[in-house]
C-alpha cells in the first residue's frame, strides 16, 4: 500500500520538482498579474500547492485499492467523482481557513480569496485528474513488471521440468541396458561384472548429481563420455572401437551437460551391439570463437535400424537443443547405405 513515489528516489525528487515549478507560476501569476506582495504571494502559493501535493500522495490509496479488470467504466467514474468531490472539499476547506485566517486584515485580498474559489476547484480538478492518471500509469508499468517477472520464472520452471522430463527418459533406458548387462556377465566373467558395477556407480552418480539446465565444457563432457565407453567396453570389448578426434583449443568450449552419452549410446546400440566383428565409433571435435561442431560417427546395418527403429535418444537431444538454443537447426543426421552420422553445433553465446 505504499506509494510508488516512496520507493523510489528519483520519482520523489521529480514530485518535488513538478510542484516546485507549479509553485513559482503560482507567484508570478499573484506577483505580476494579481499585484500582490512577495509575502502574500509567496505565502499563498506554498500553503496551496503543499496541500495539493501531500492529498494528491494521499490518492495512492484510492488506485491501490481499486481493480479496474473487476469493476464496470461507469462504476470507476462514479468512484472517481465522489473521490474528487471529497478531494476538493478538503483541499479548499483547508486552504480557505488557512489564508482567511493569515491575512484577515487584508480585505482586498479576503475579497480575492473568496473570488476565486470556482477557479481554485477548477485547478484542484484538473490537478486531481493529472495525479489520477500519472498514478494509474505507474501501476500500470508495476504491474507489467511483476507479469513480465512472473513469466520468465514461470518459463524457467517449465524448462527445468521439460529437461527433467528428458532426463528421466534417457538414465532409465541405459541403466536397463548396463543391468541386463551385468546380470549376464555374473555367470560368465564375475569379475567383470563387479568392475562393471562400480563404473556404473560412478556414472550414475555424476549423472544424478548434474543439473542438465547449467553448460559445462567440452572436456568435462567427454570425461563423463569416457565413464560410459569403460562401461560399454566391459560389455562389448574388442568389438568396440573408439576413435576419438578432439582439437585441444575446443576443450574449453561449453555445451548443455550430459548431451552427448545418448549419442555414443545409439552408436553402440545400432552399430556394435548386433555386430560380431570390430565396430568403429568416430568422435570429431571442430570449433571457432562462435561455435563448437561435435560429429559422432559409426557403421550399421540398415536391417538393424528397420528392426529396432530410433530410440529415444536422438529425440531428447533435438527437444534439449531447442530448450537451450531456442532453434531445431543445431542437428543434422547423415545416413548412408552403412554409416551413419550425427554433426551437432553448439554456439557460444546463449541469448
Amino acid at each position: 500500500m505504499i506509494n510508488t513515489f516512496f520507493g523510489n528516489r528519483r520519482y520523489i525528487l521529480i514530485y518535488i520538482g513538478i510542484w516546485i515549478f507549479i509553485a513559482f507560476i503560482h507567484i508570478f501569476v499573484l506577483l505580476h498579474i494579481q499585484k500582490f506582495s512577495l509575502h502574500i504571494s509567496f505565502t499563498e502559493s506554498f500553503i496551496s500547492n503543499f496541500l495539493l501535493a501531500t492529498l494528491g500522495l494521499g490518492l495512492w490509496i484510492s488506485i491501490f485499492y481499486s481493480n479496474i479488470e473487476k469493476k464496470s467504466i461507469l462504476t470507476i467514474i462514479f468512484n472517481h467523482i465522489l473521490l474528487c468531490i471529497i478531494f476538493l472539499g478538503i483541499w479548499l476547506a483547508i486552504d480557505y481557513l488557512i489564508l482567511s485566517s493569515s491575512f484577515k486584515d487584508n480585505t482586498q485580498y479576503i475579497k480575492y480569496l473568496n473570488a476565486s474559489i470556482p477557479w481554485r476547484a477548477g485547478n484542484g480538478f484538473l490537478f486531481y485528474g493529472l495525479i489520477i492518471i500519472v498514478y494509474y500509469l505507474m501501476l500500470y508499468y508495476q504491474n507489467f513488471k511483476e507479469k513480465a517477472v512472473k513469466e520468465s520464472e514461470l518459463k524457467t520452471l517449465i524448462k527445468e521440468s521439460e529437461l527433467s522430463s528428458l532426463k528421466s527418459q534417457i538414465n532409465p533406458h541405459f541403466l536397463f541396458n548396463s543391468l541386463n548387462s551385468i546380470s549376464s556377465l555374473t555367470i560368465i566373467e564375475p569379475e567383470k561384472a563387479r568392475e562393471m558395477i562400480i563404473k556404473l556407480s560412478d556414472f550414475l552418480r555424476y549423472t544424478i548429481s548434474y543439473n542438465e539446465e547449467q553448460l559445462t565444457s567440452l572436456e568435462e563432457e567427454l570425461q563423463n563420455v569416457n565413464r560410459y565407453l569403460d562401461i560399454e567396453k566391459i560389455r562389448f570389448g574388442k568389438r568396440l572401437n573408439i576413435v576419438m578426434n578432439t582439437n585441444e583449443e575446443c576443450l574449453g568450449k561449453i555445451l548443455p551437460g550430459l548431451i552427448l552419452q545418448p549419442l555414443i549410446e545409439n552408436s553402440i546400440k545400432y552399430g556394435v551391439h548386433d555386430s560380431i566383428d570390430e565396430s568403429v565409433v568416430e568422435i570429431v571435435t571442430v570449433c571457432n570463437a562462435d561455435v563448437l561442431k561435435v560429429k559422432i560417427k559409426n557403421s550399421y546395418d540398415q536391417d538393424f535400424i528397420e528392426k529396432k527403429g530410433e530410440g529415444v535418444g536422438l529425440n531428447n537431444i533435438r527437444s534439449r537443443l531447442n530448450i537451450m538454443y531456442n532453434s531445431d537447426k543445431l542437428m543434422n543426421i547423415n545416413k548412408t547405405n552403412n554409416t551413419f552420422e550425427v554433426t551437432i553445433s553448439f554456439p557460444q553465446k546463449i541469448h
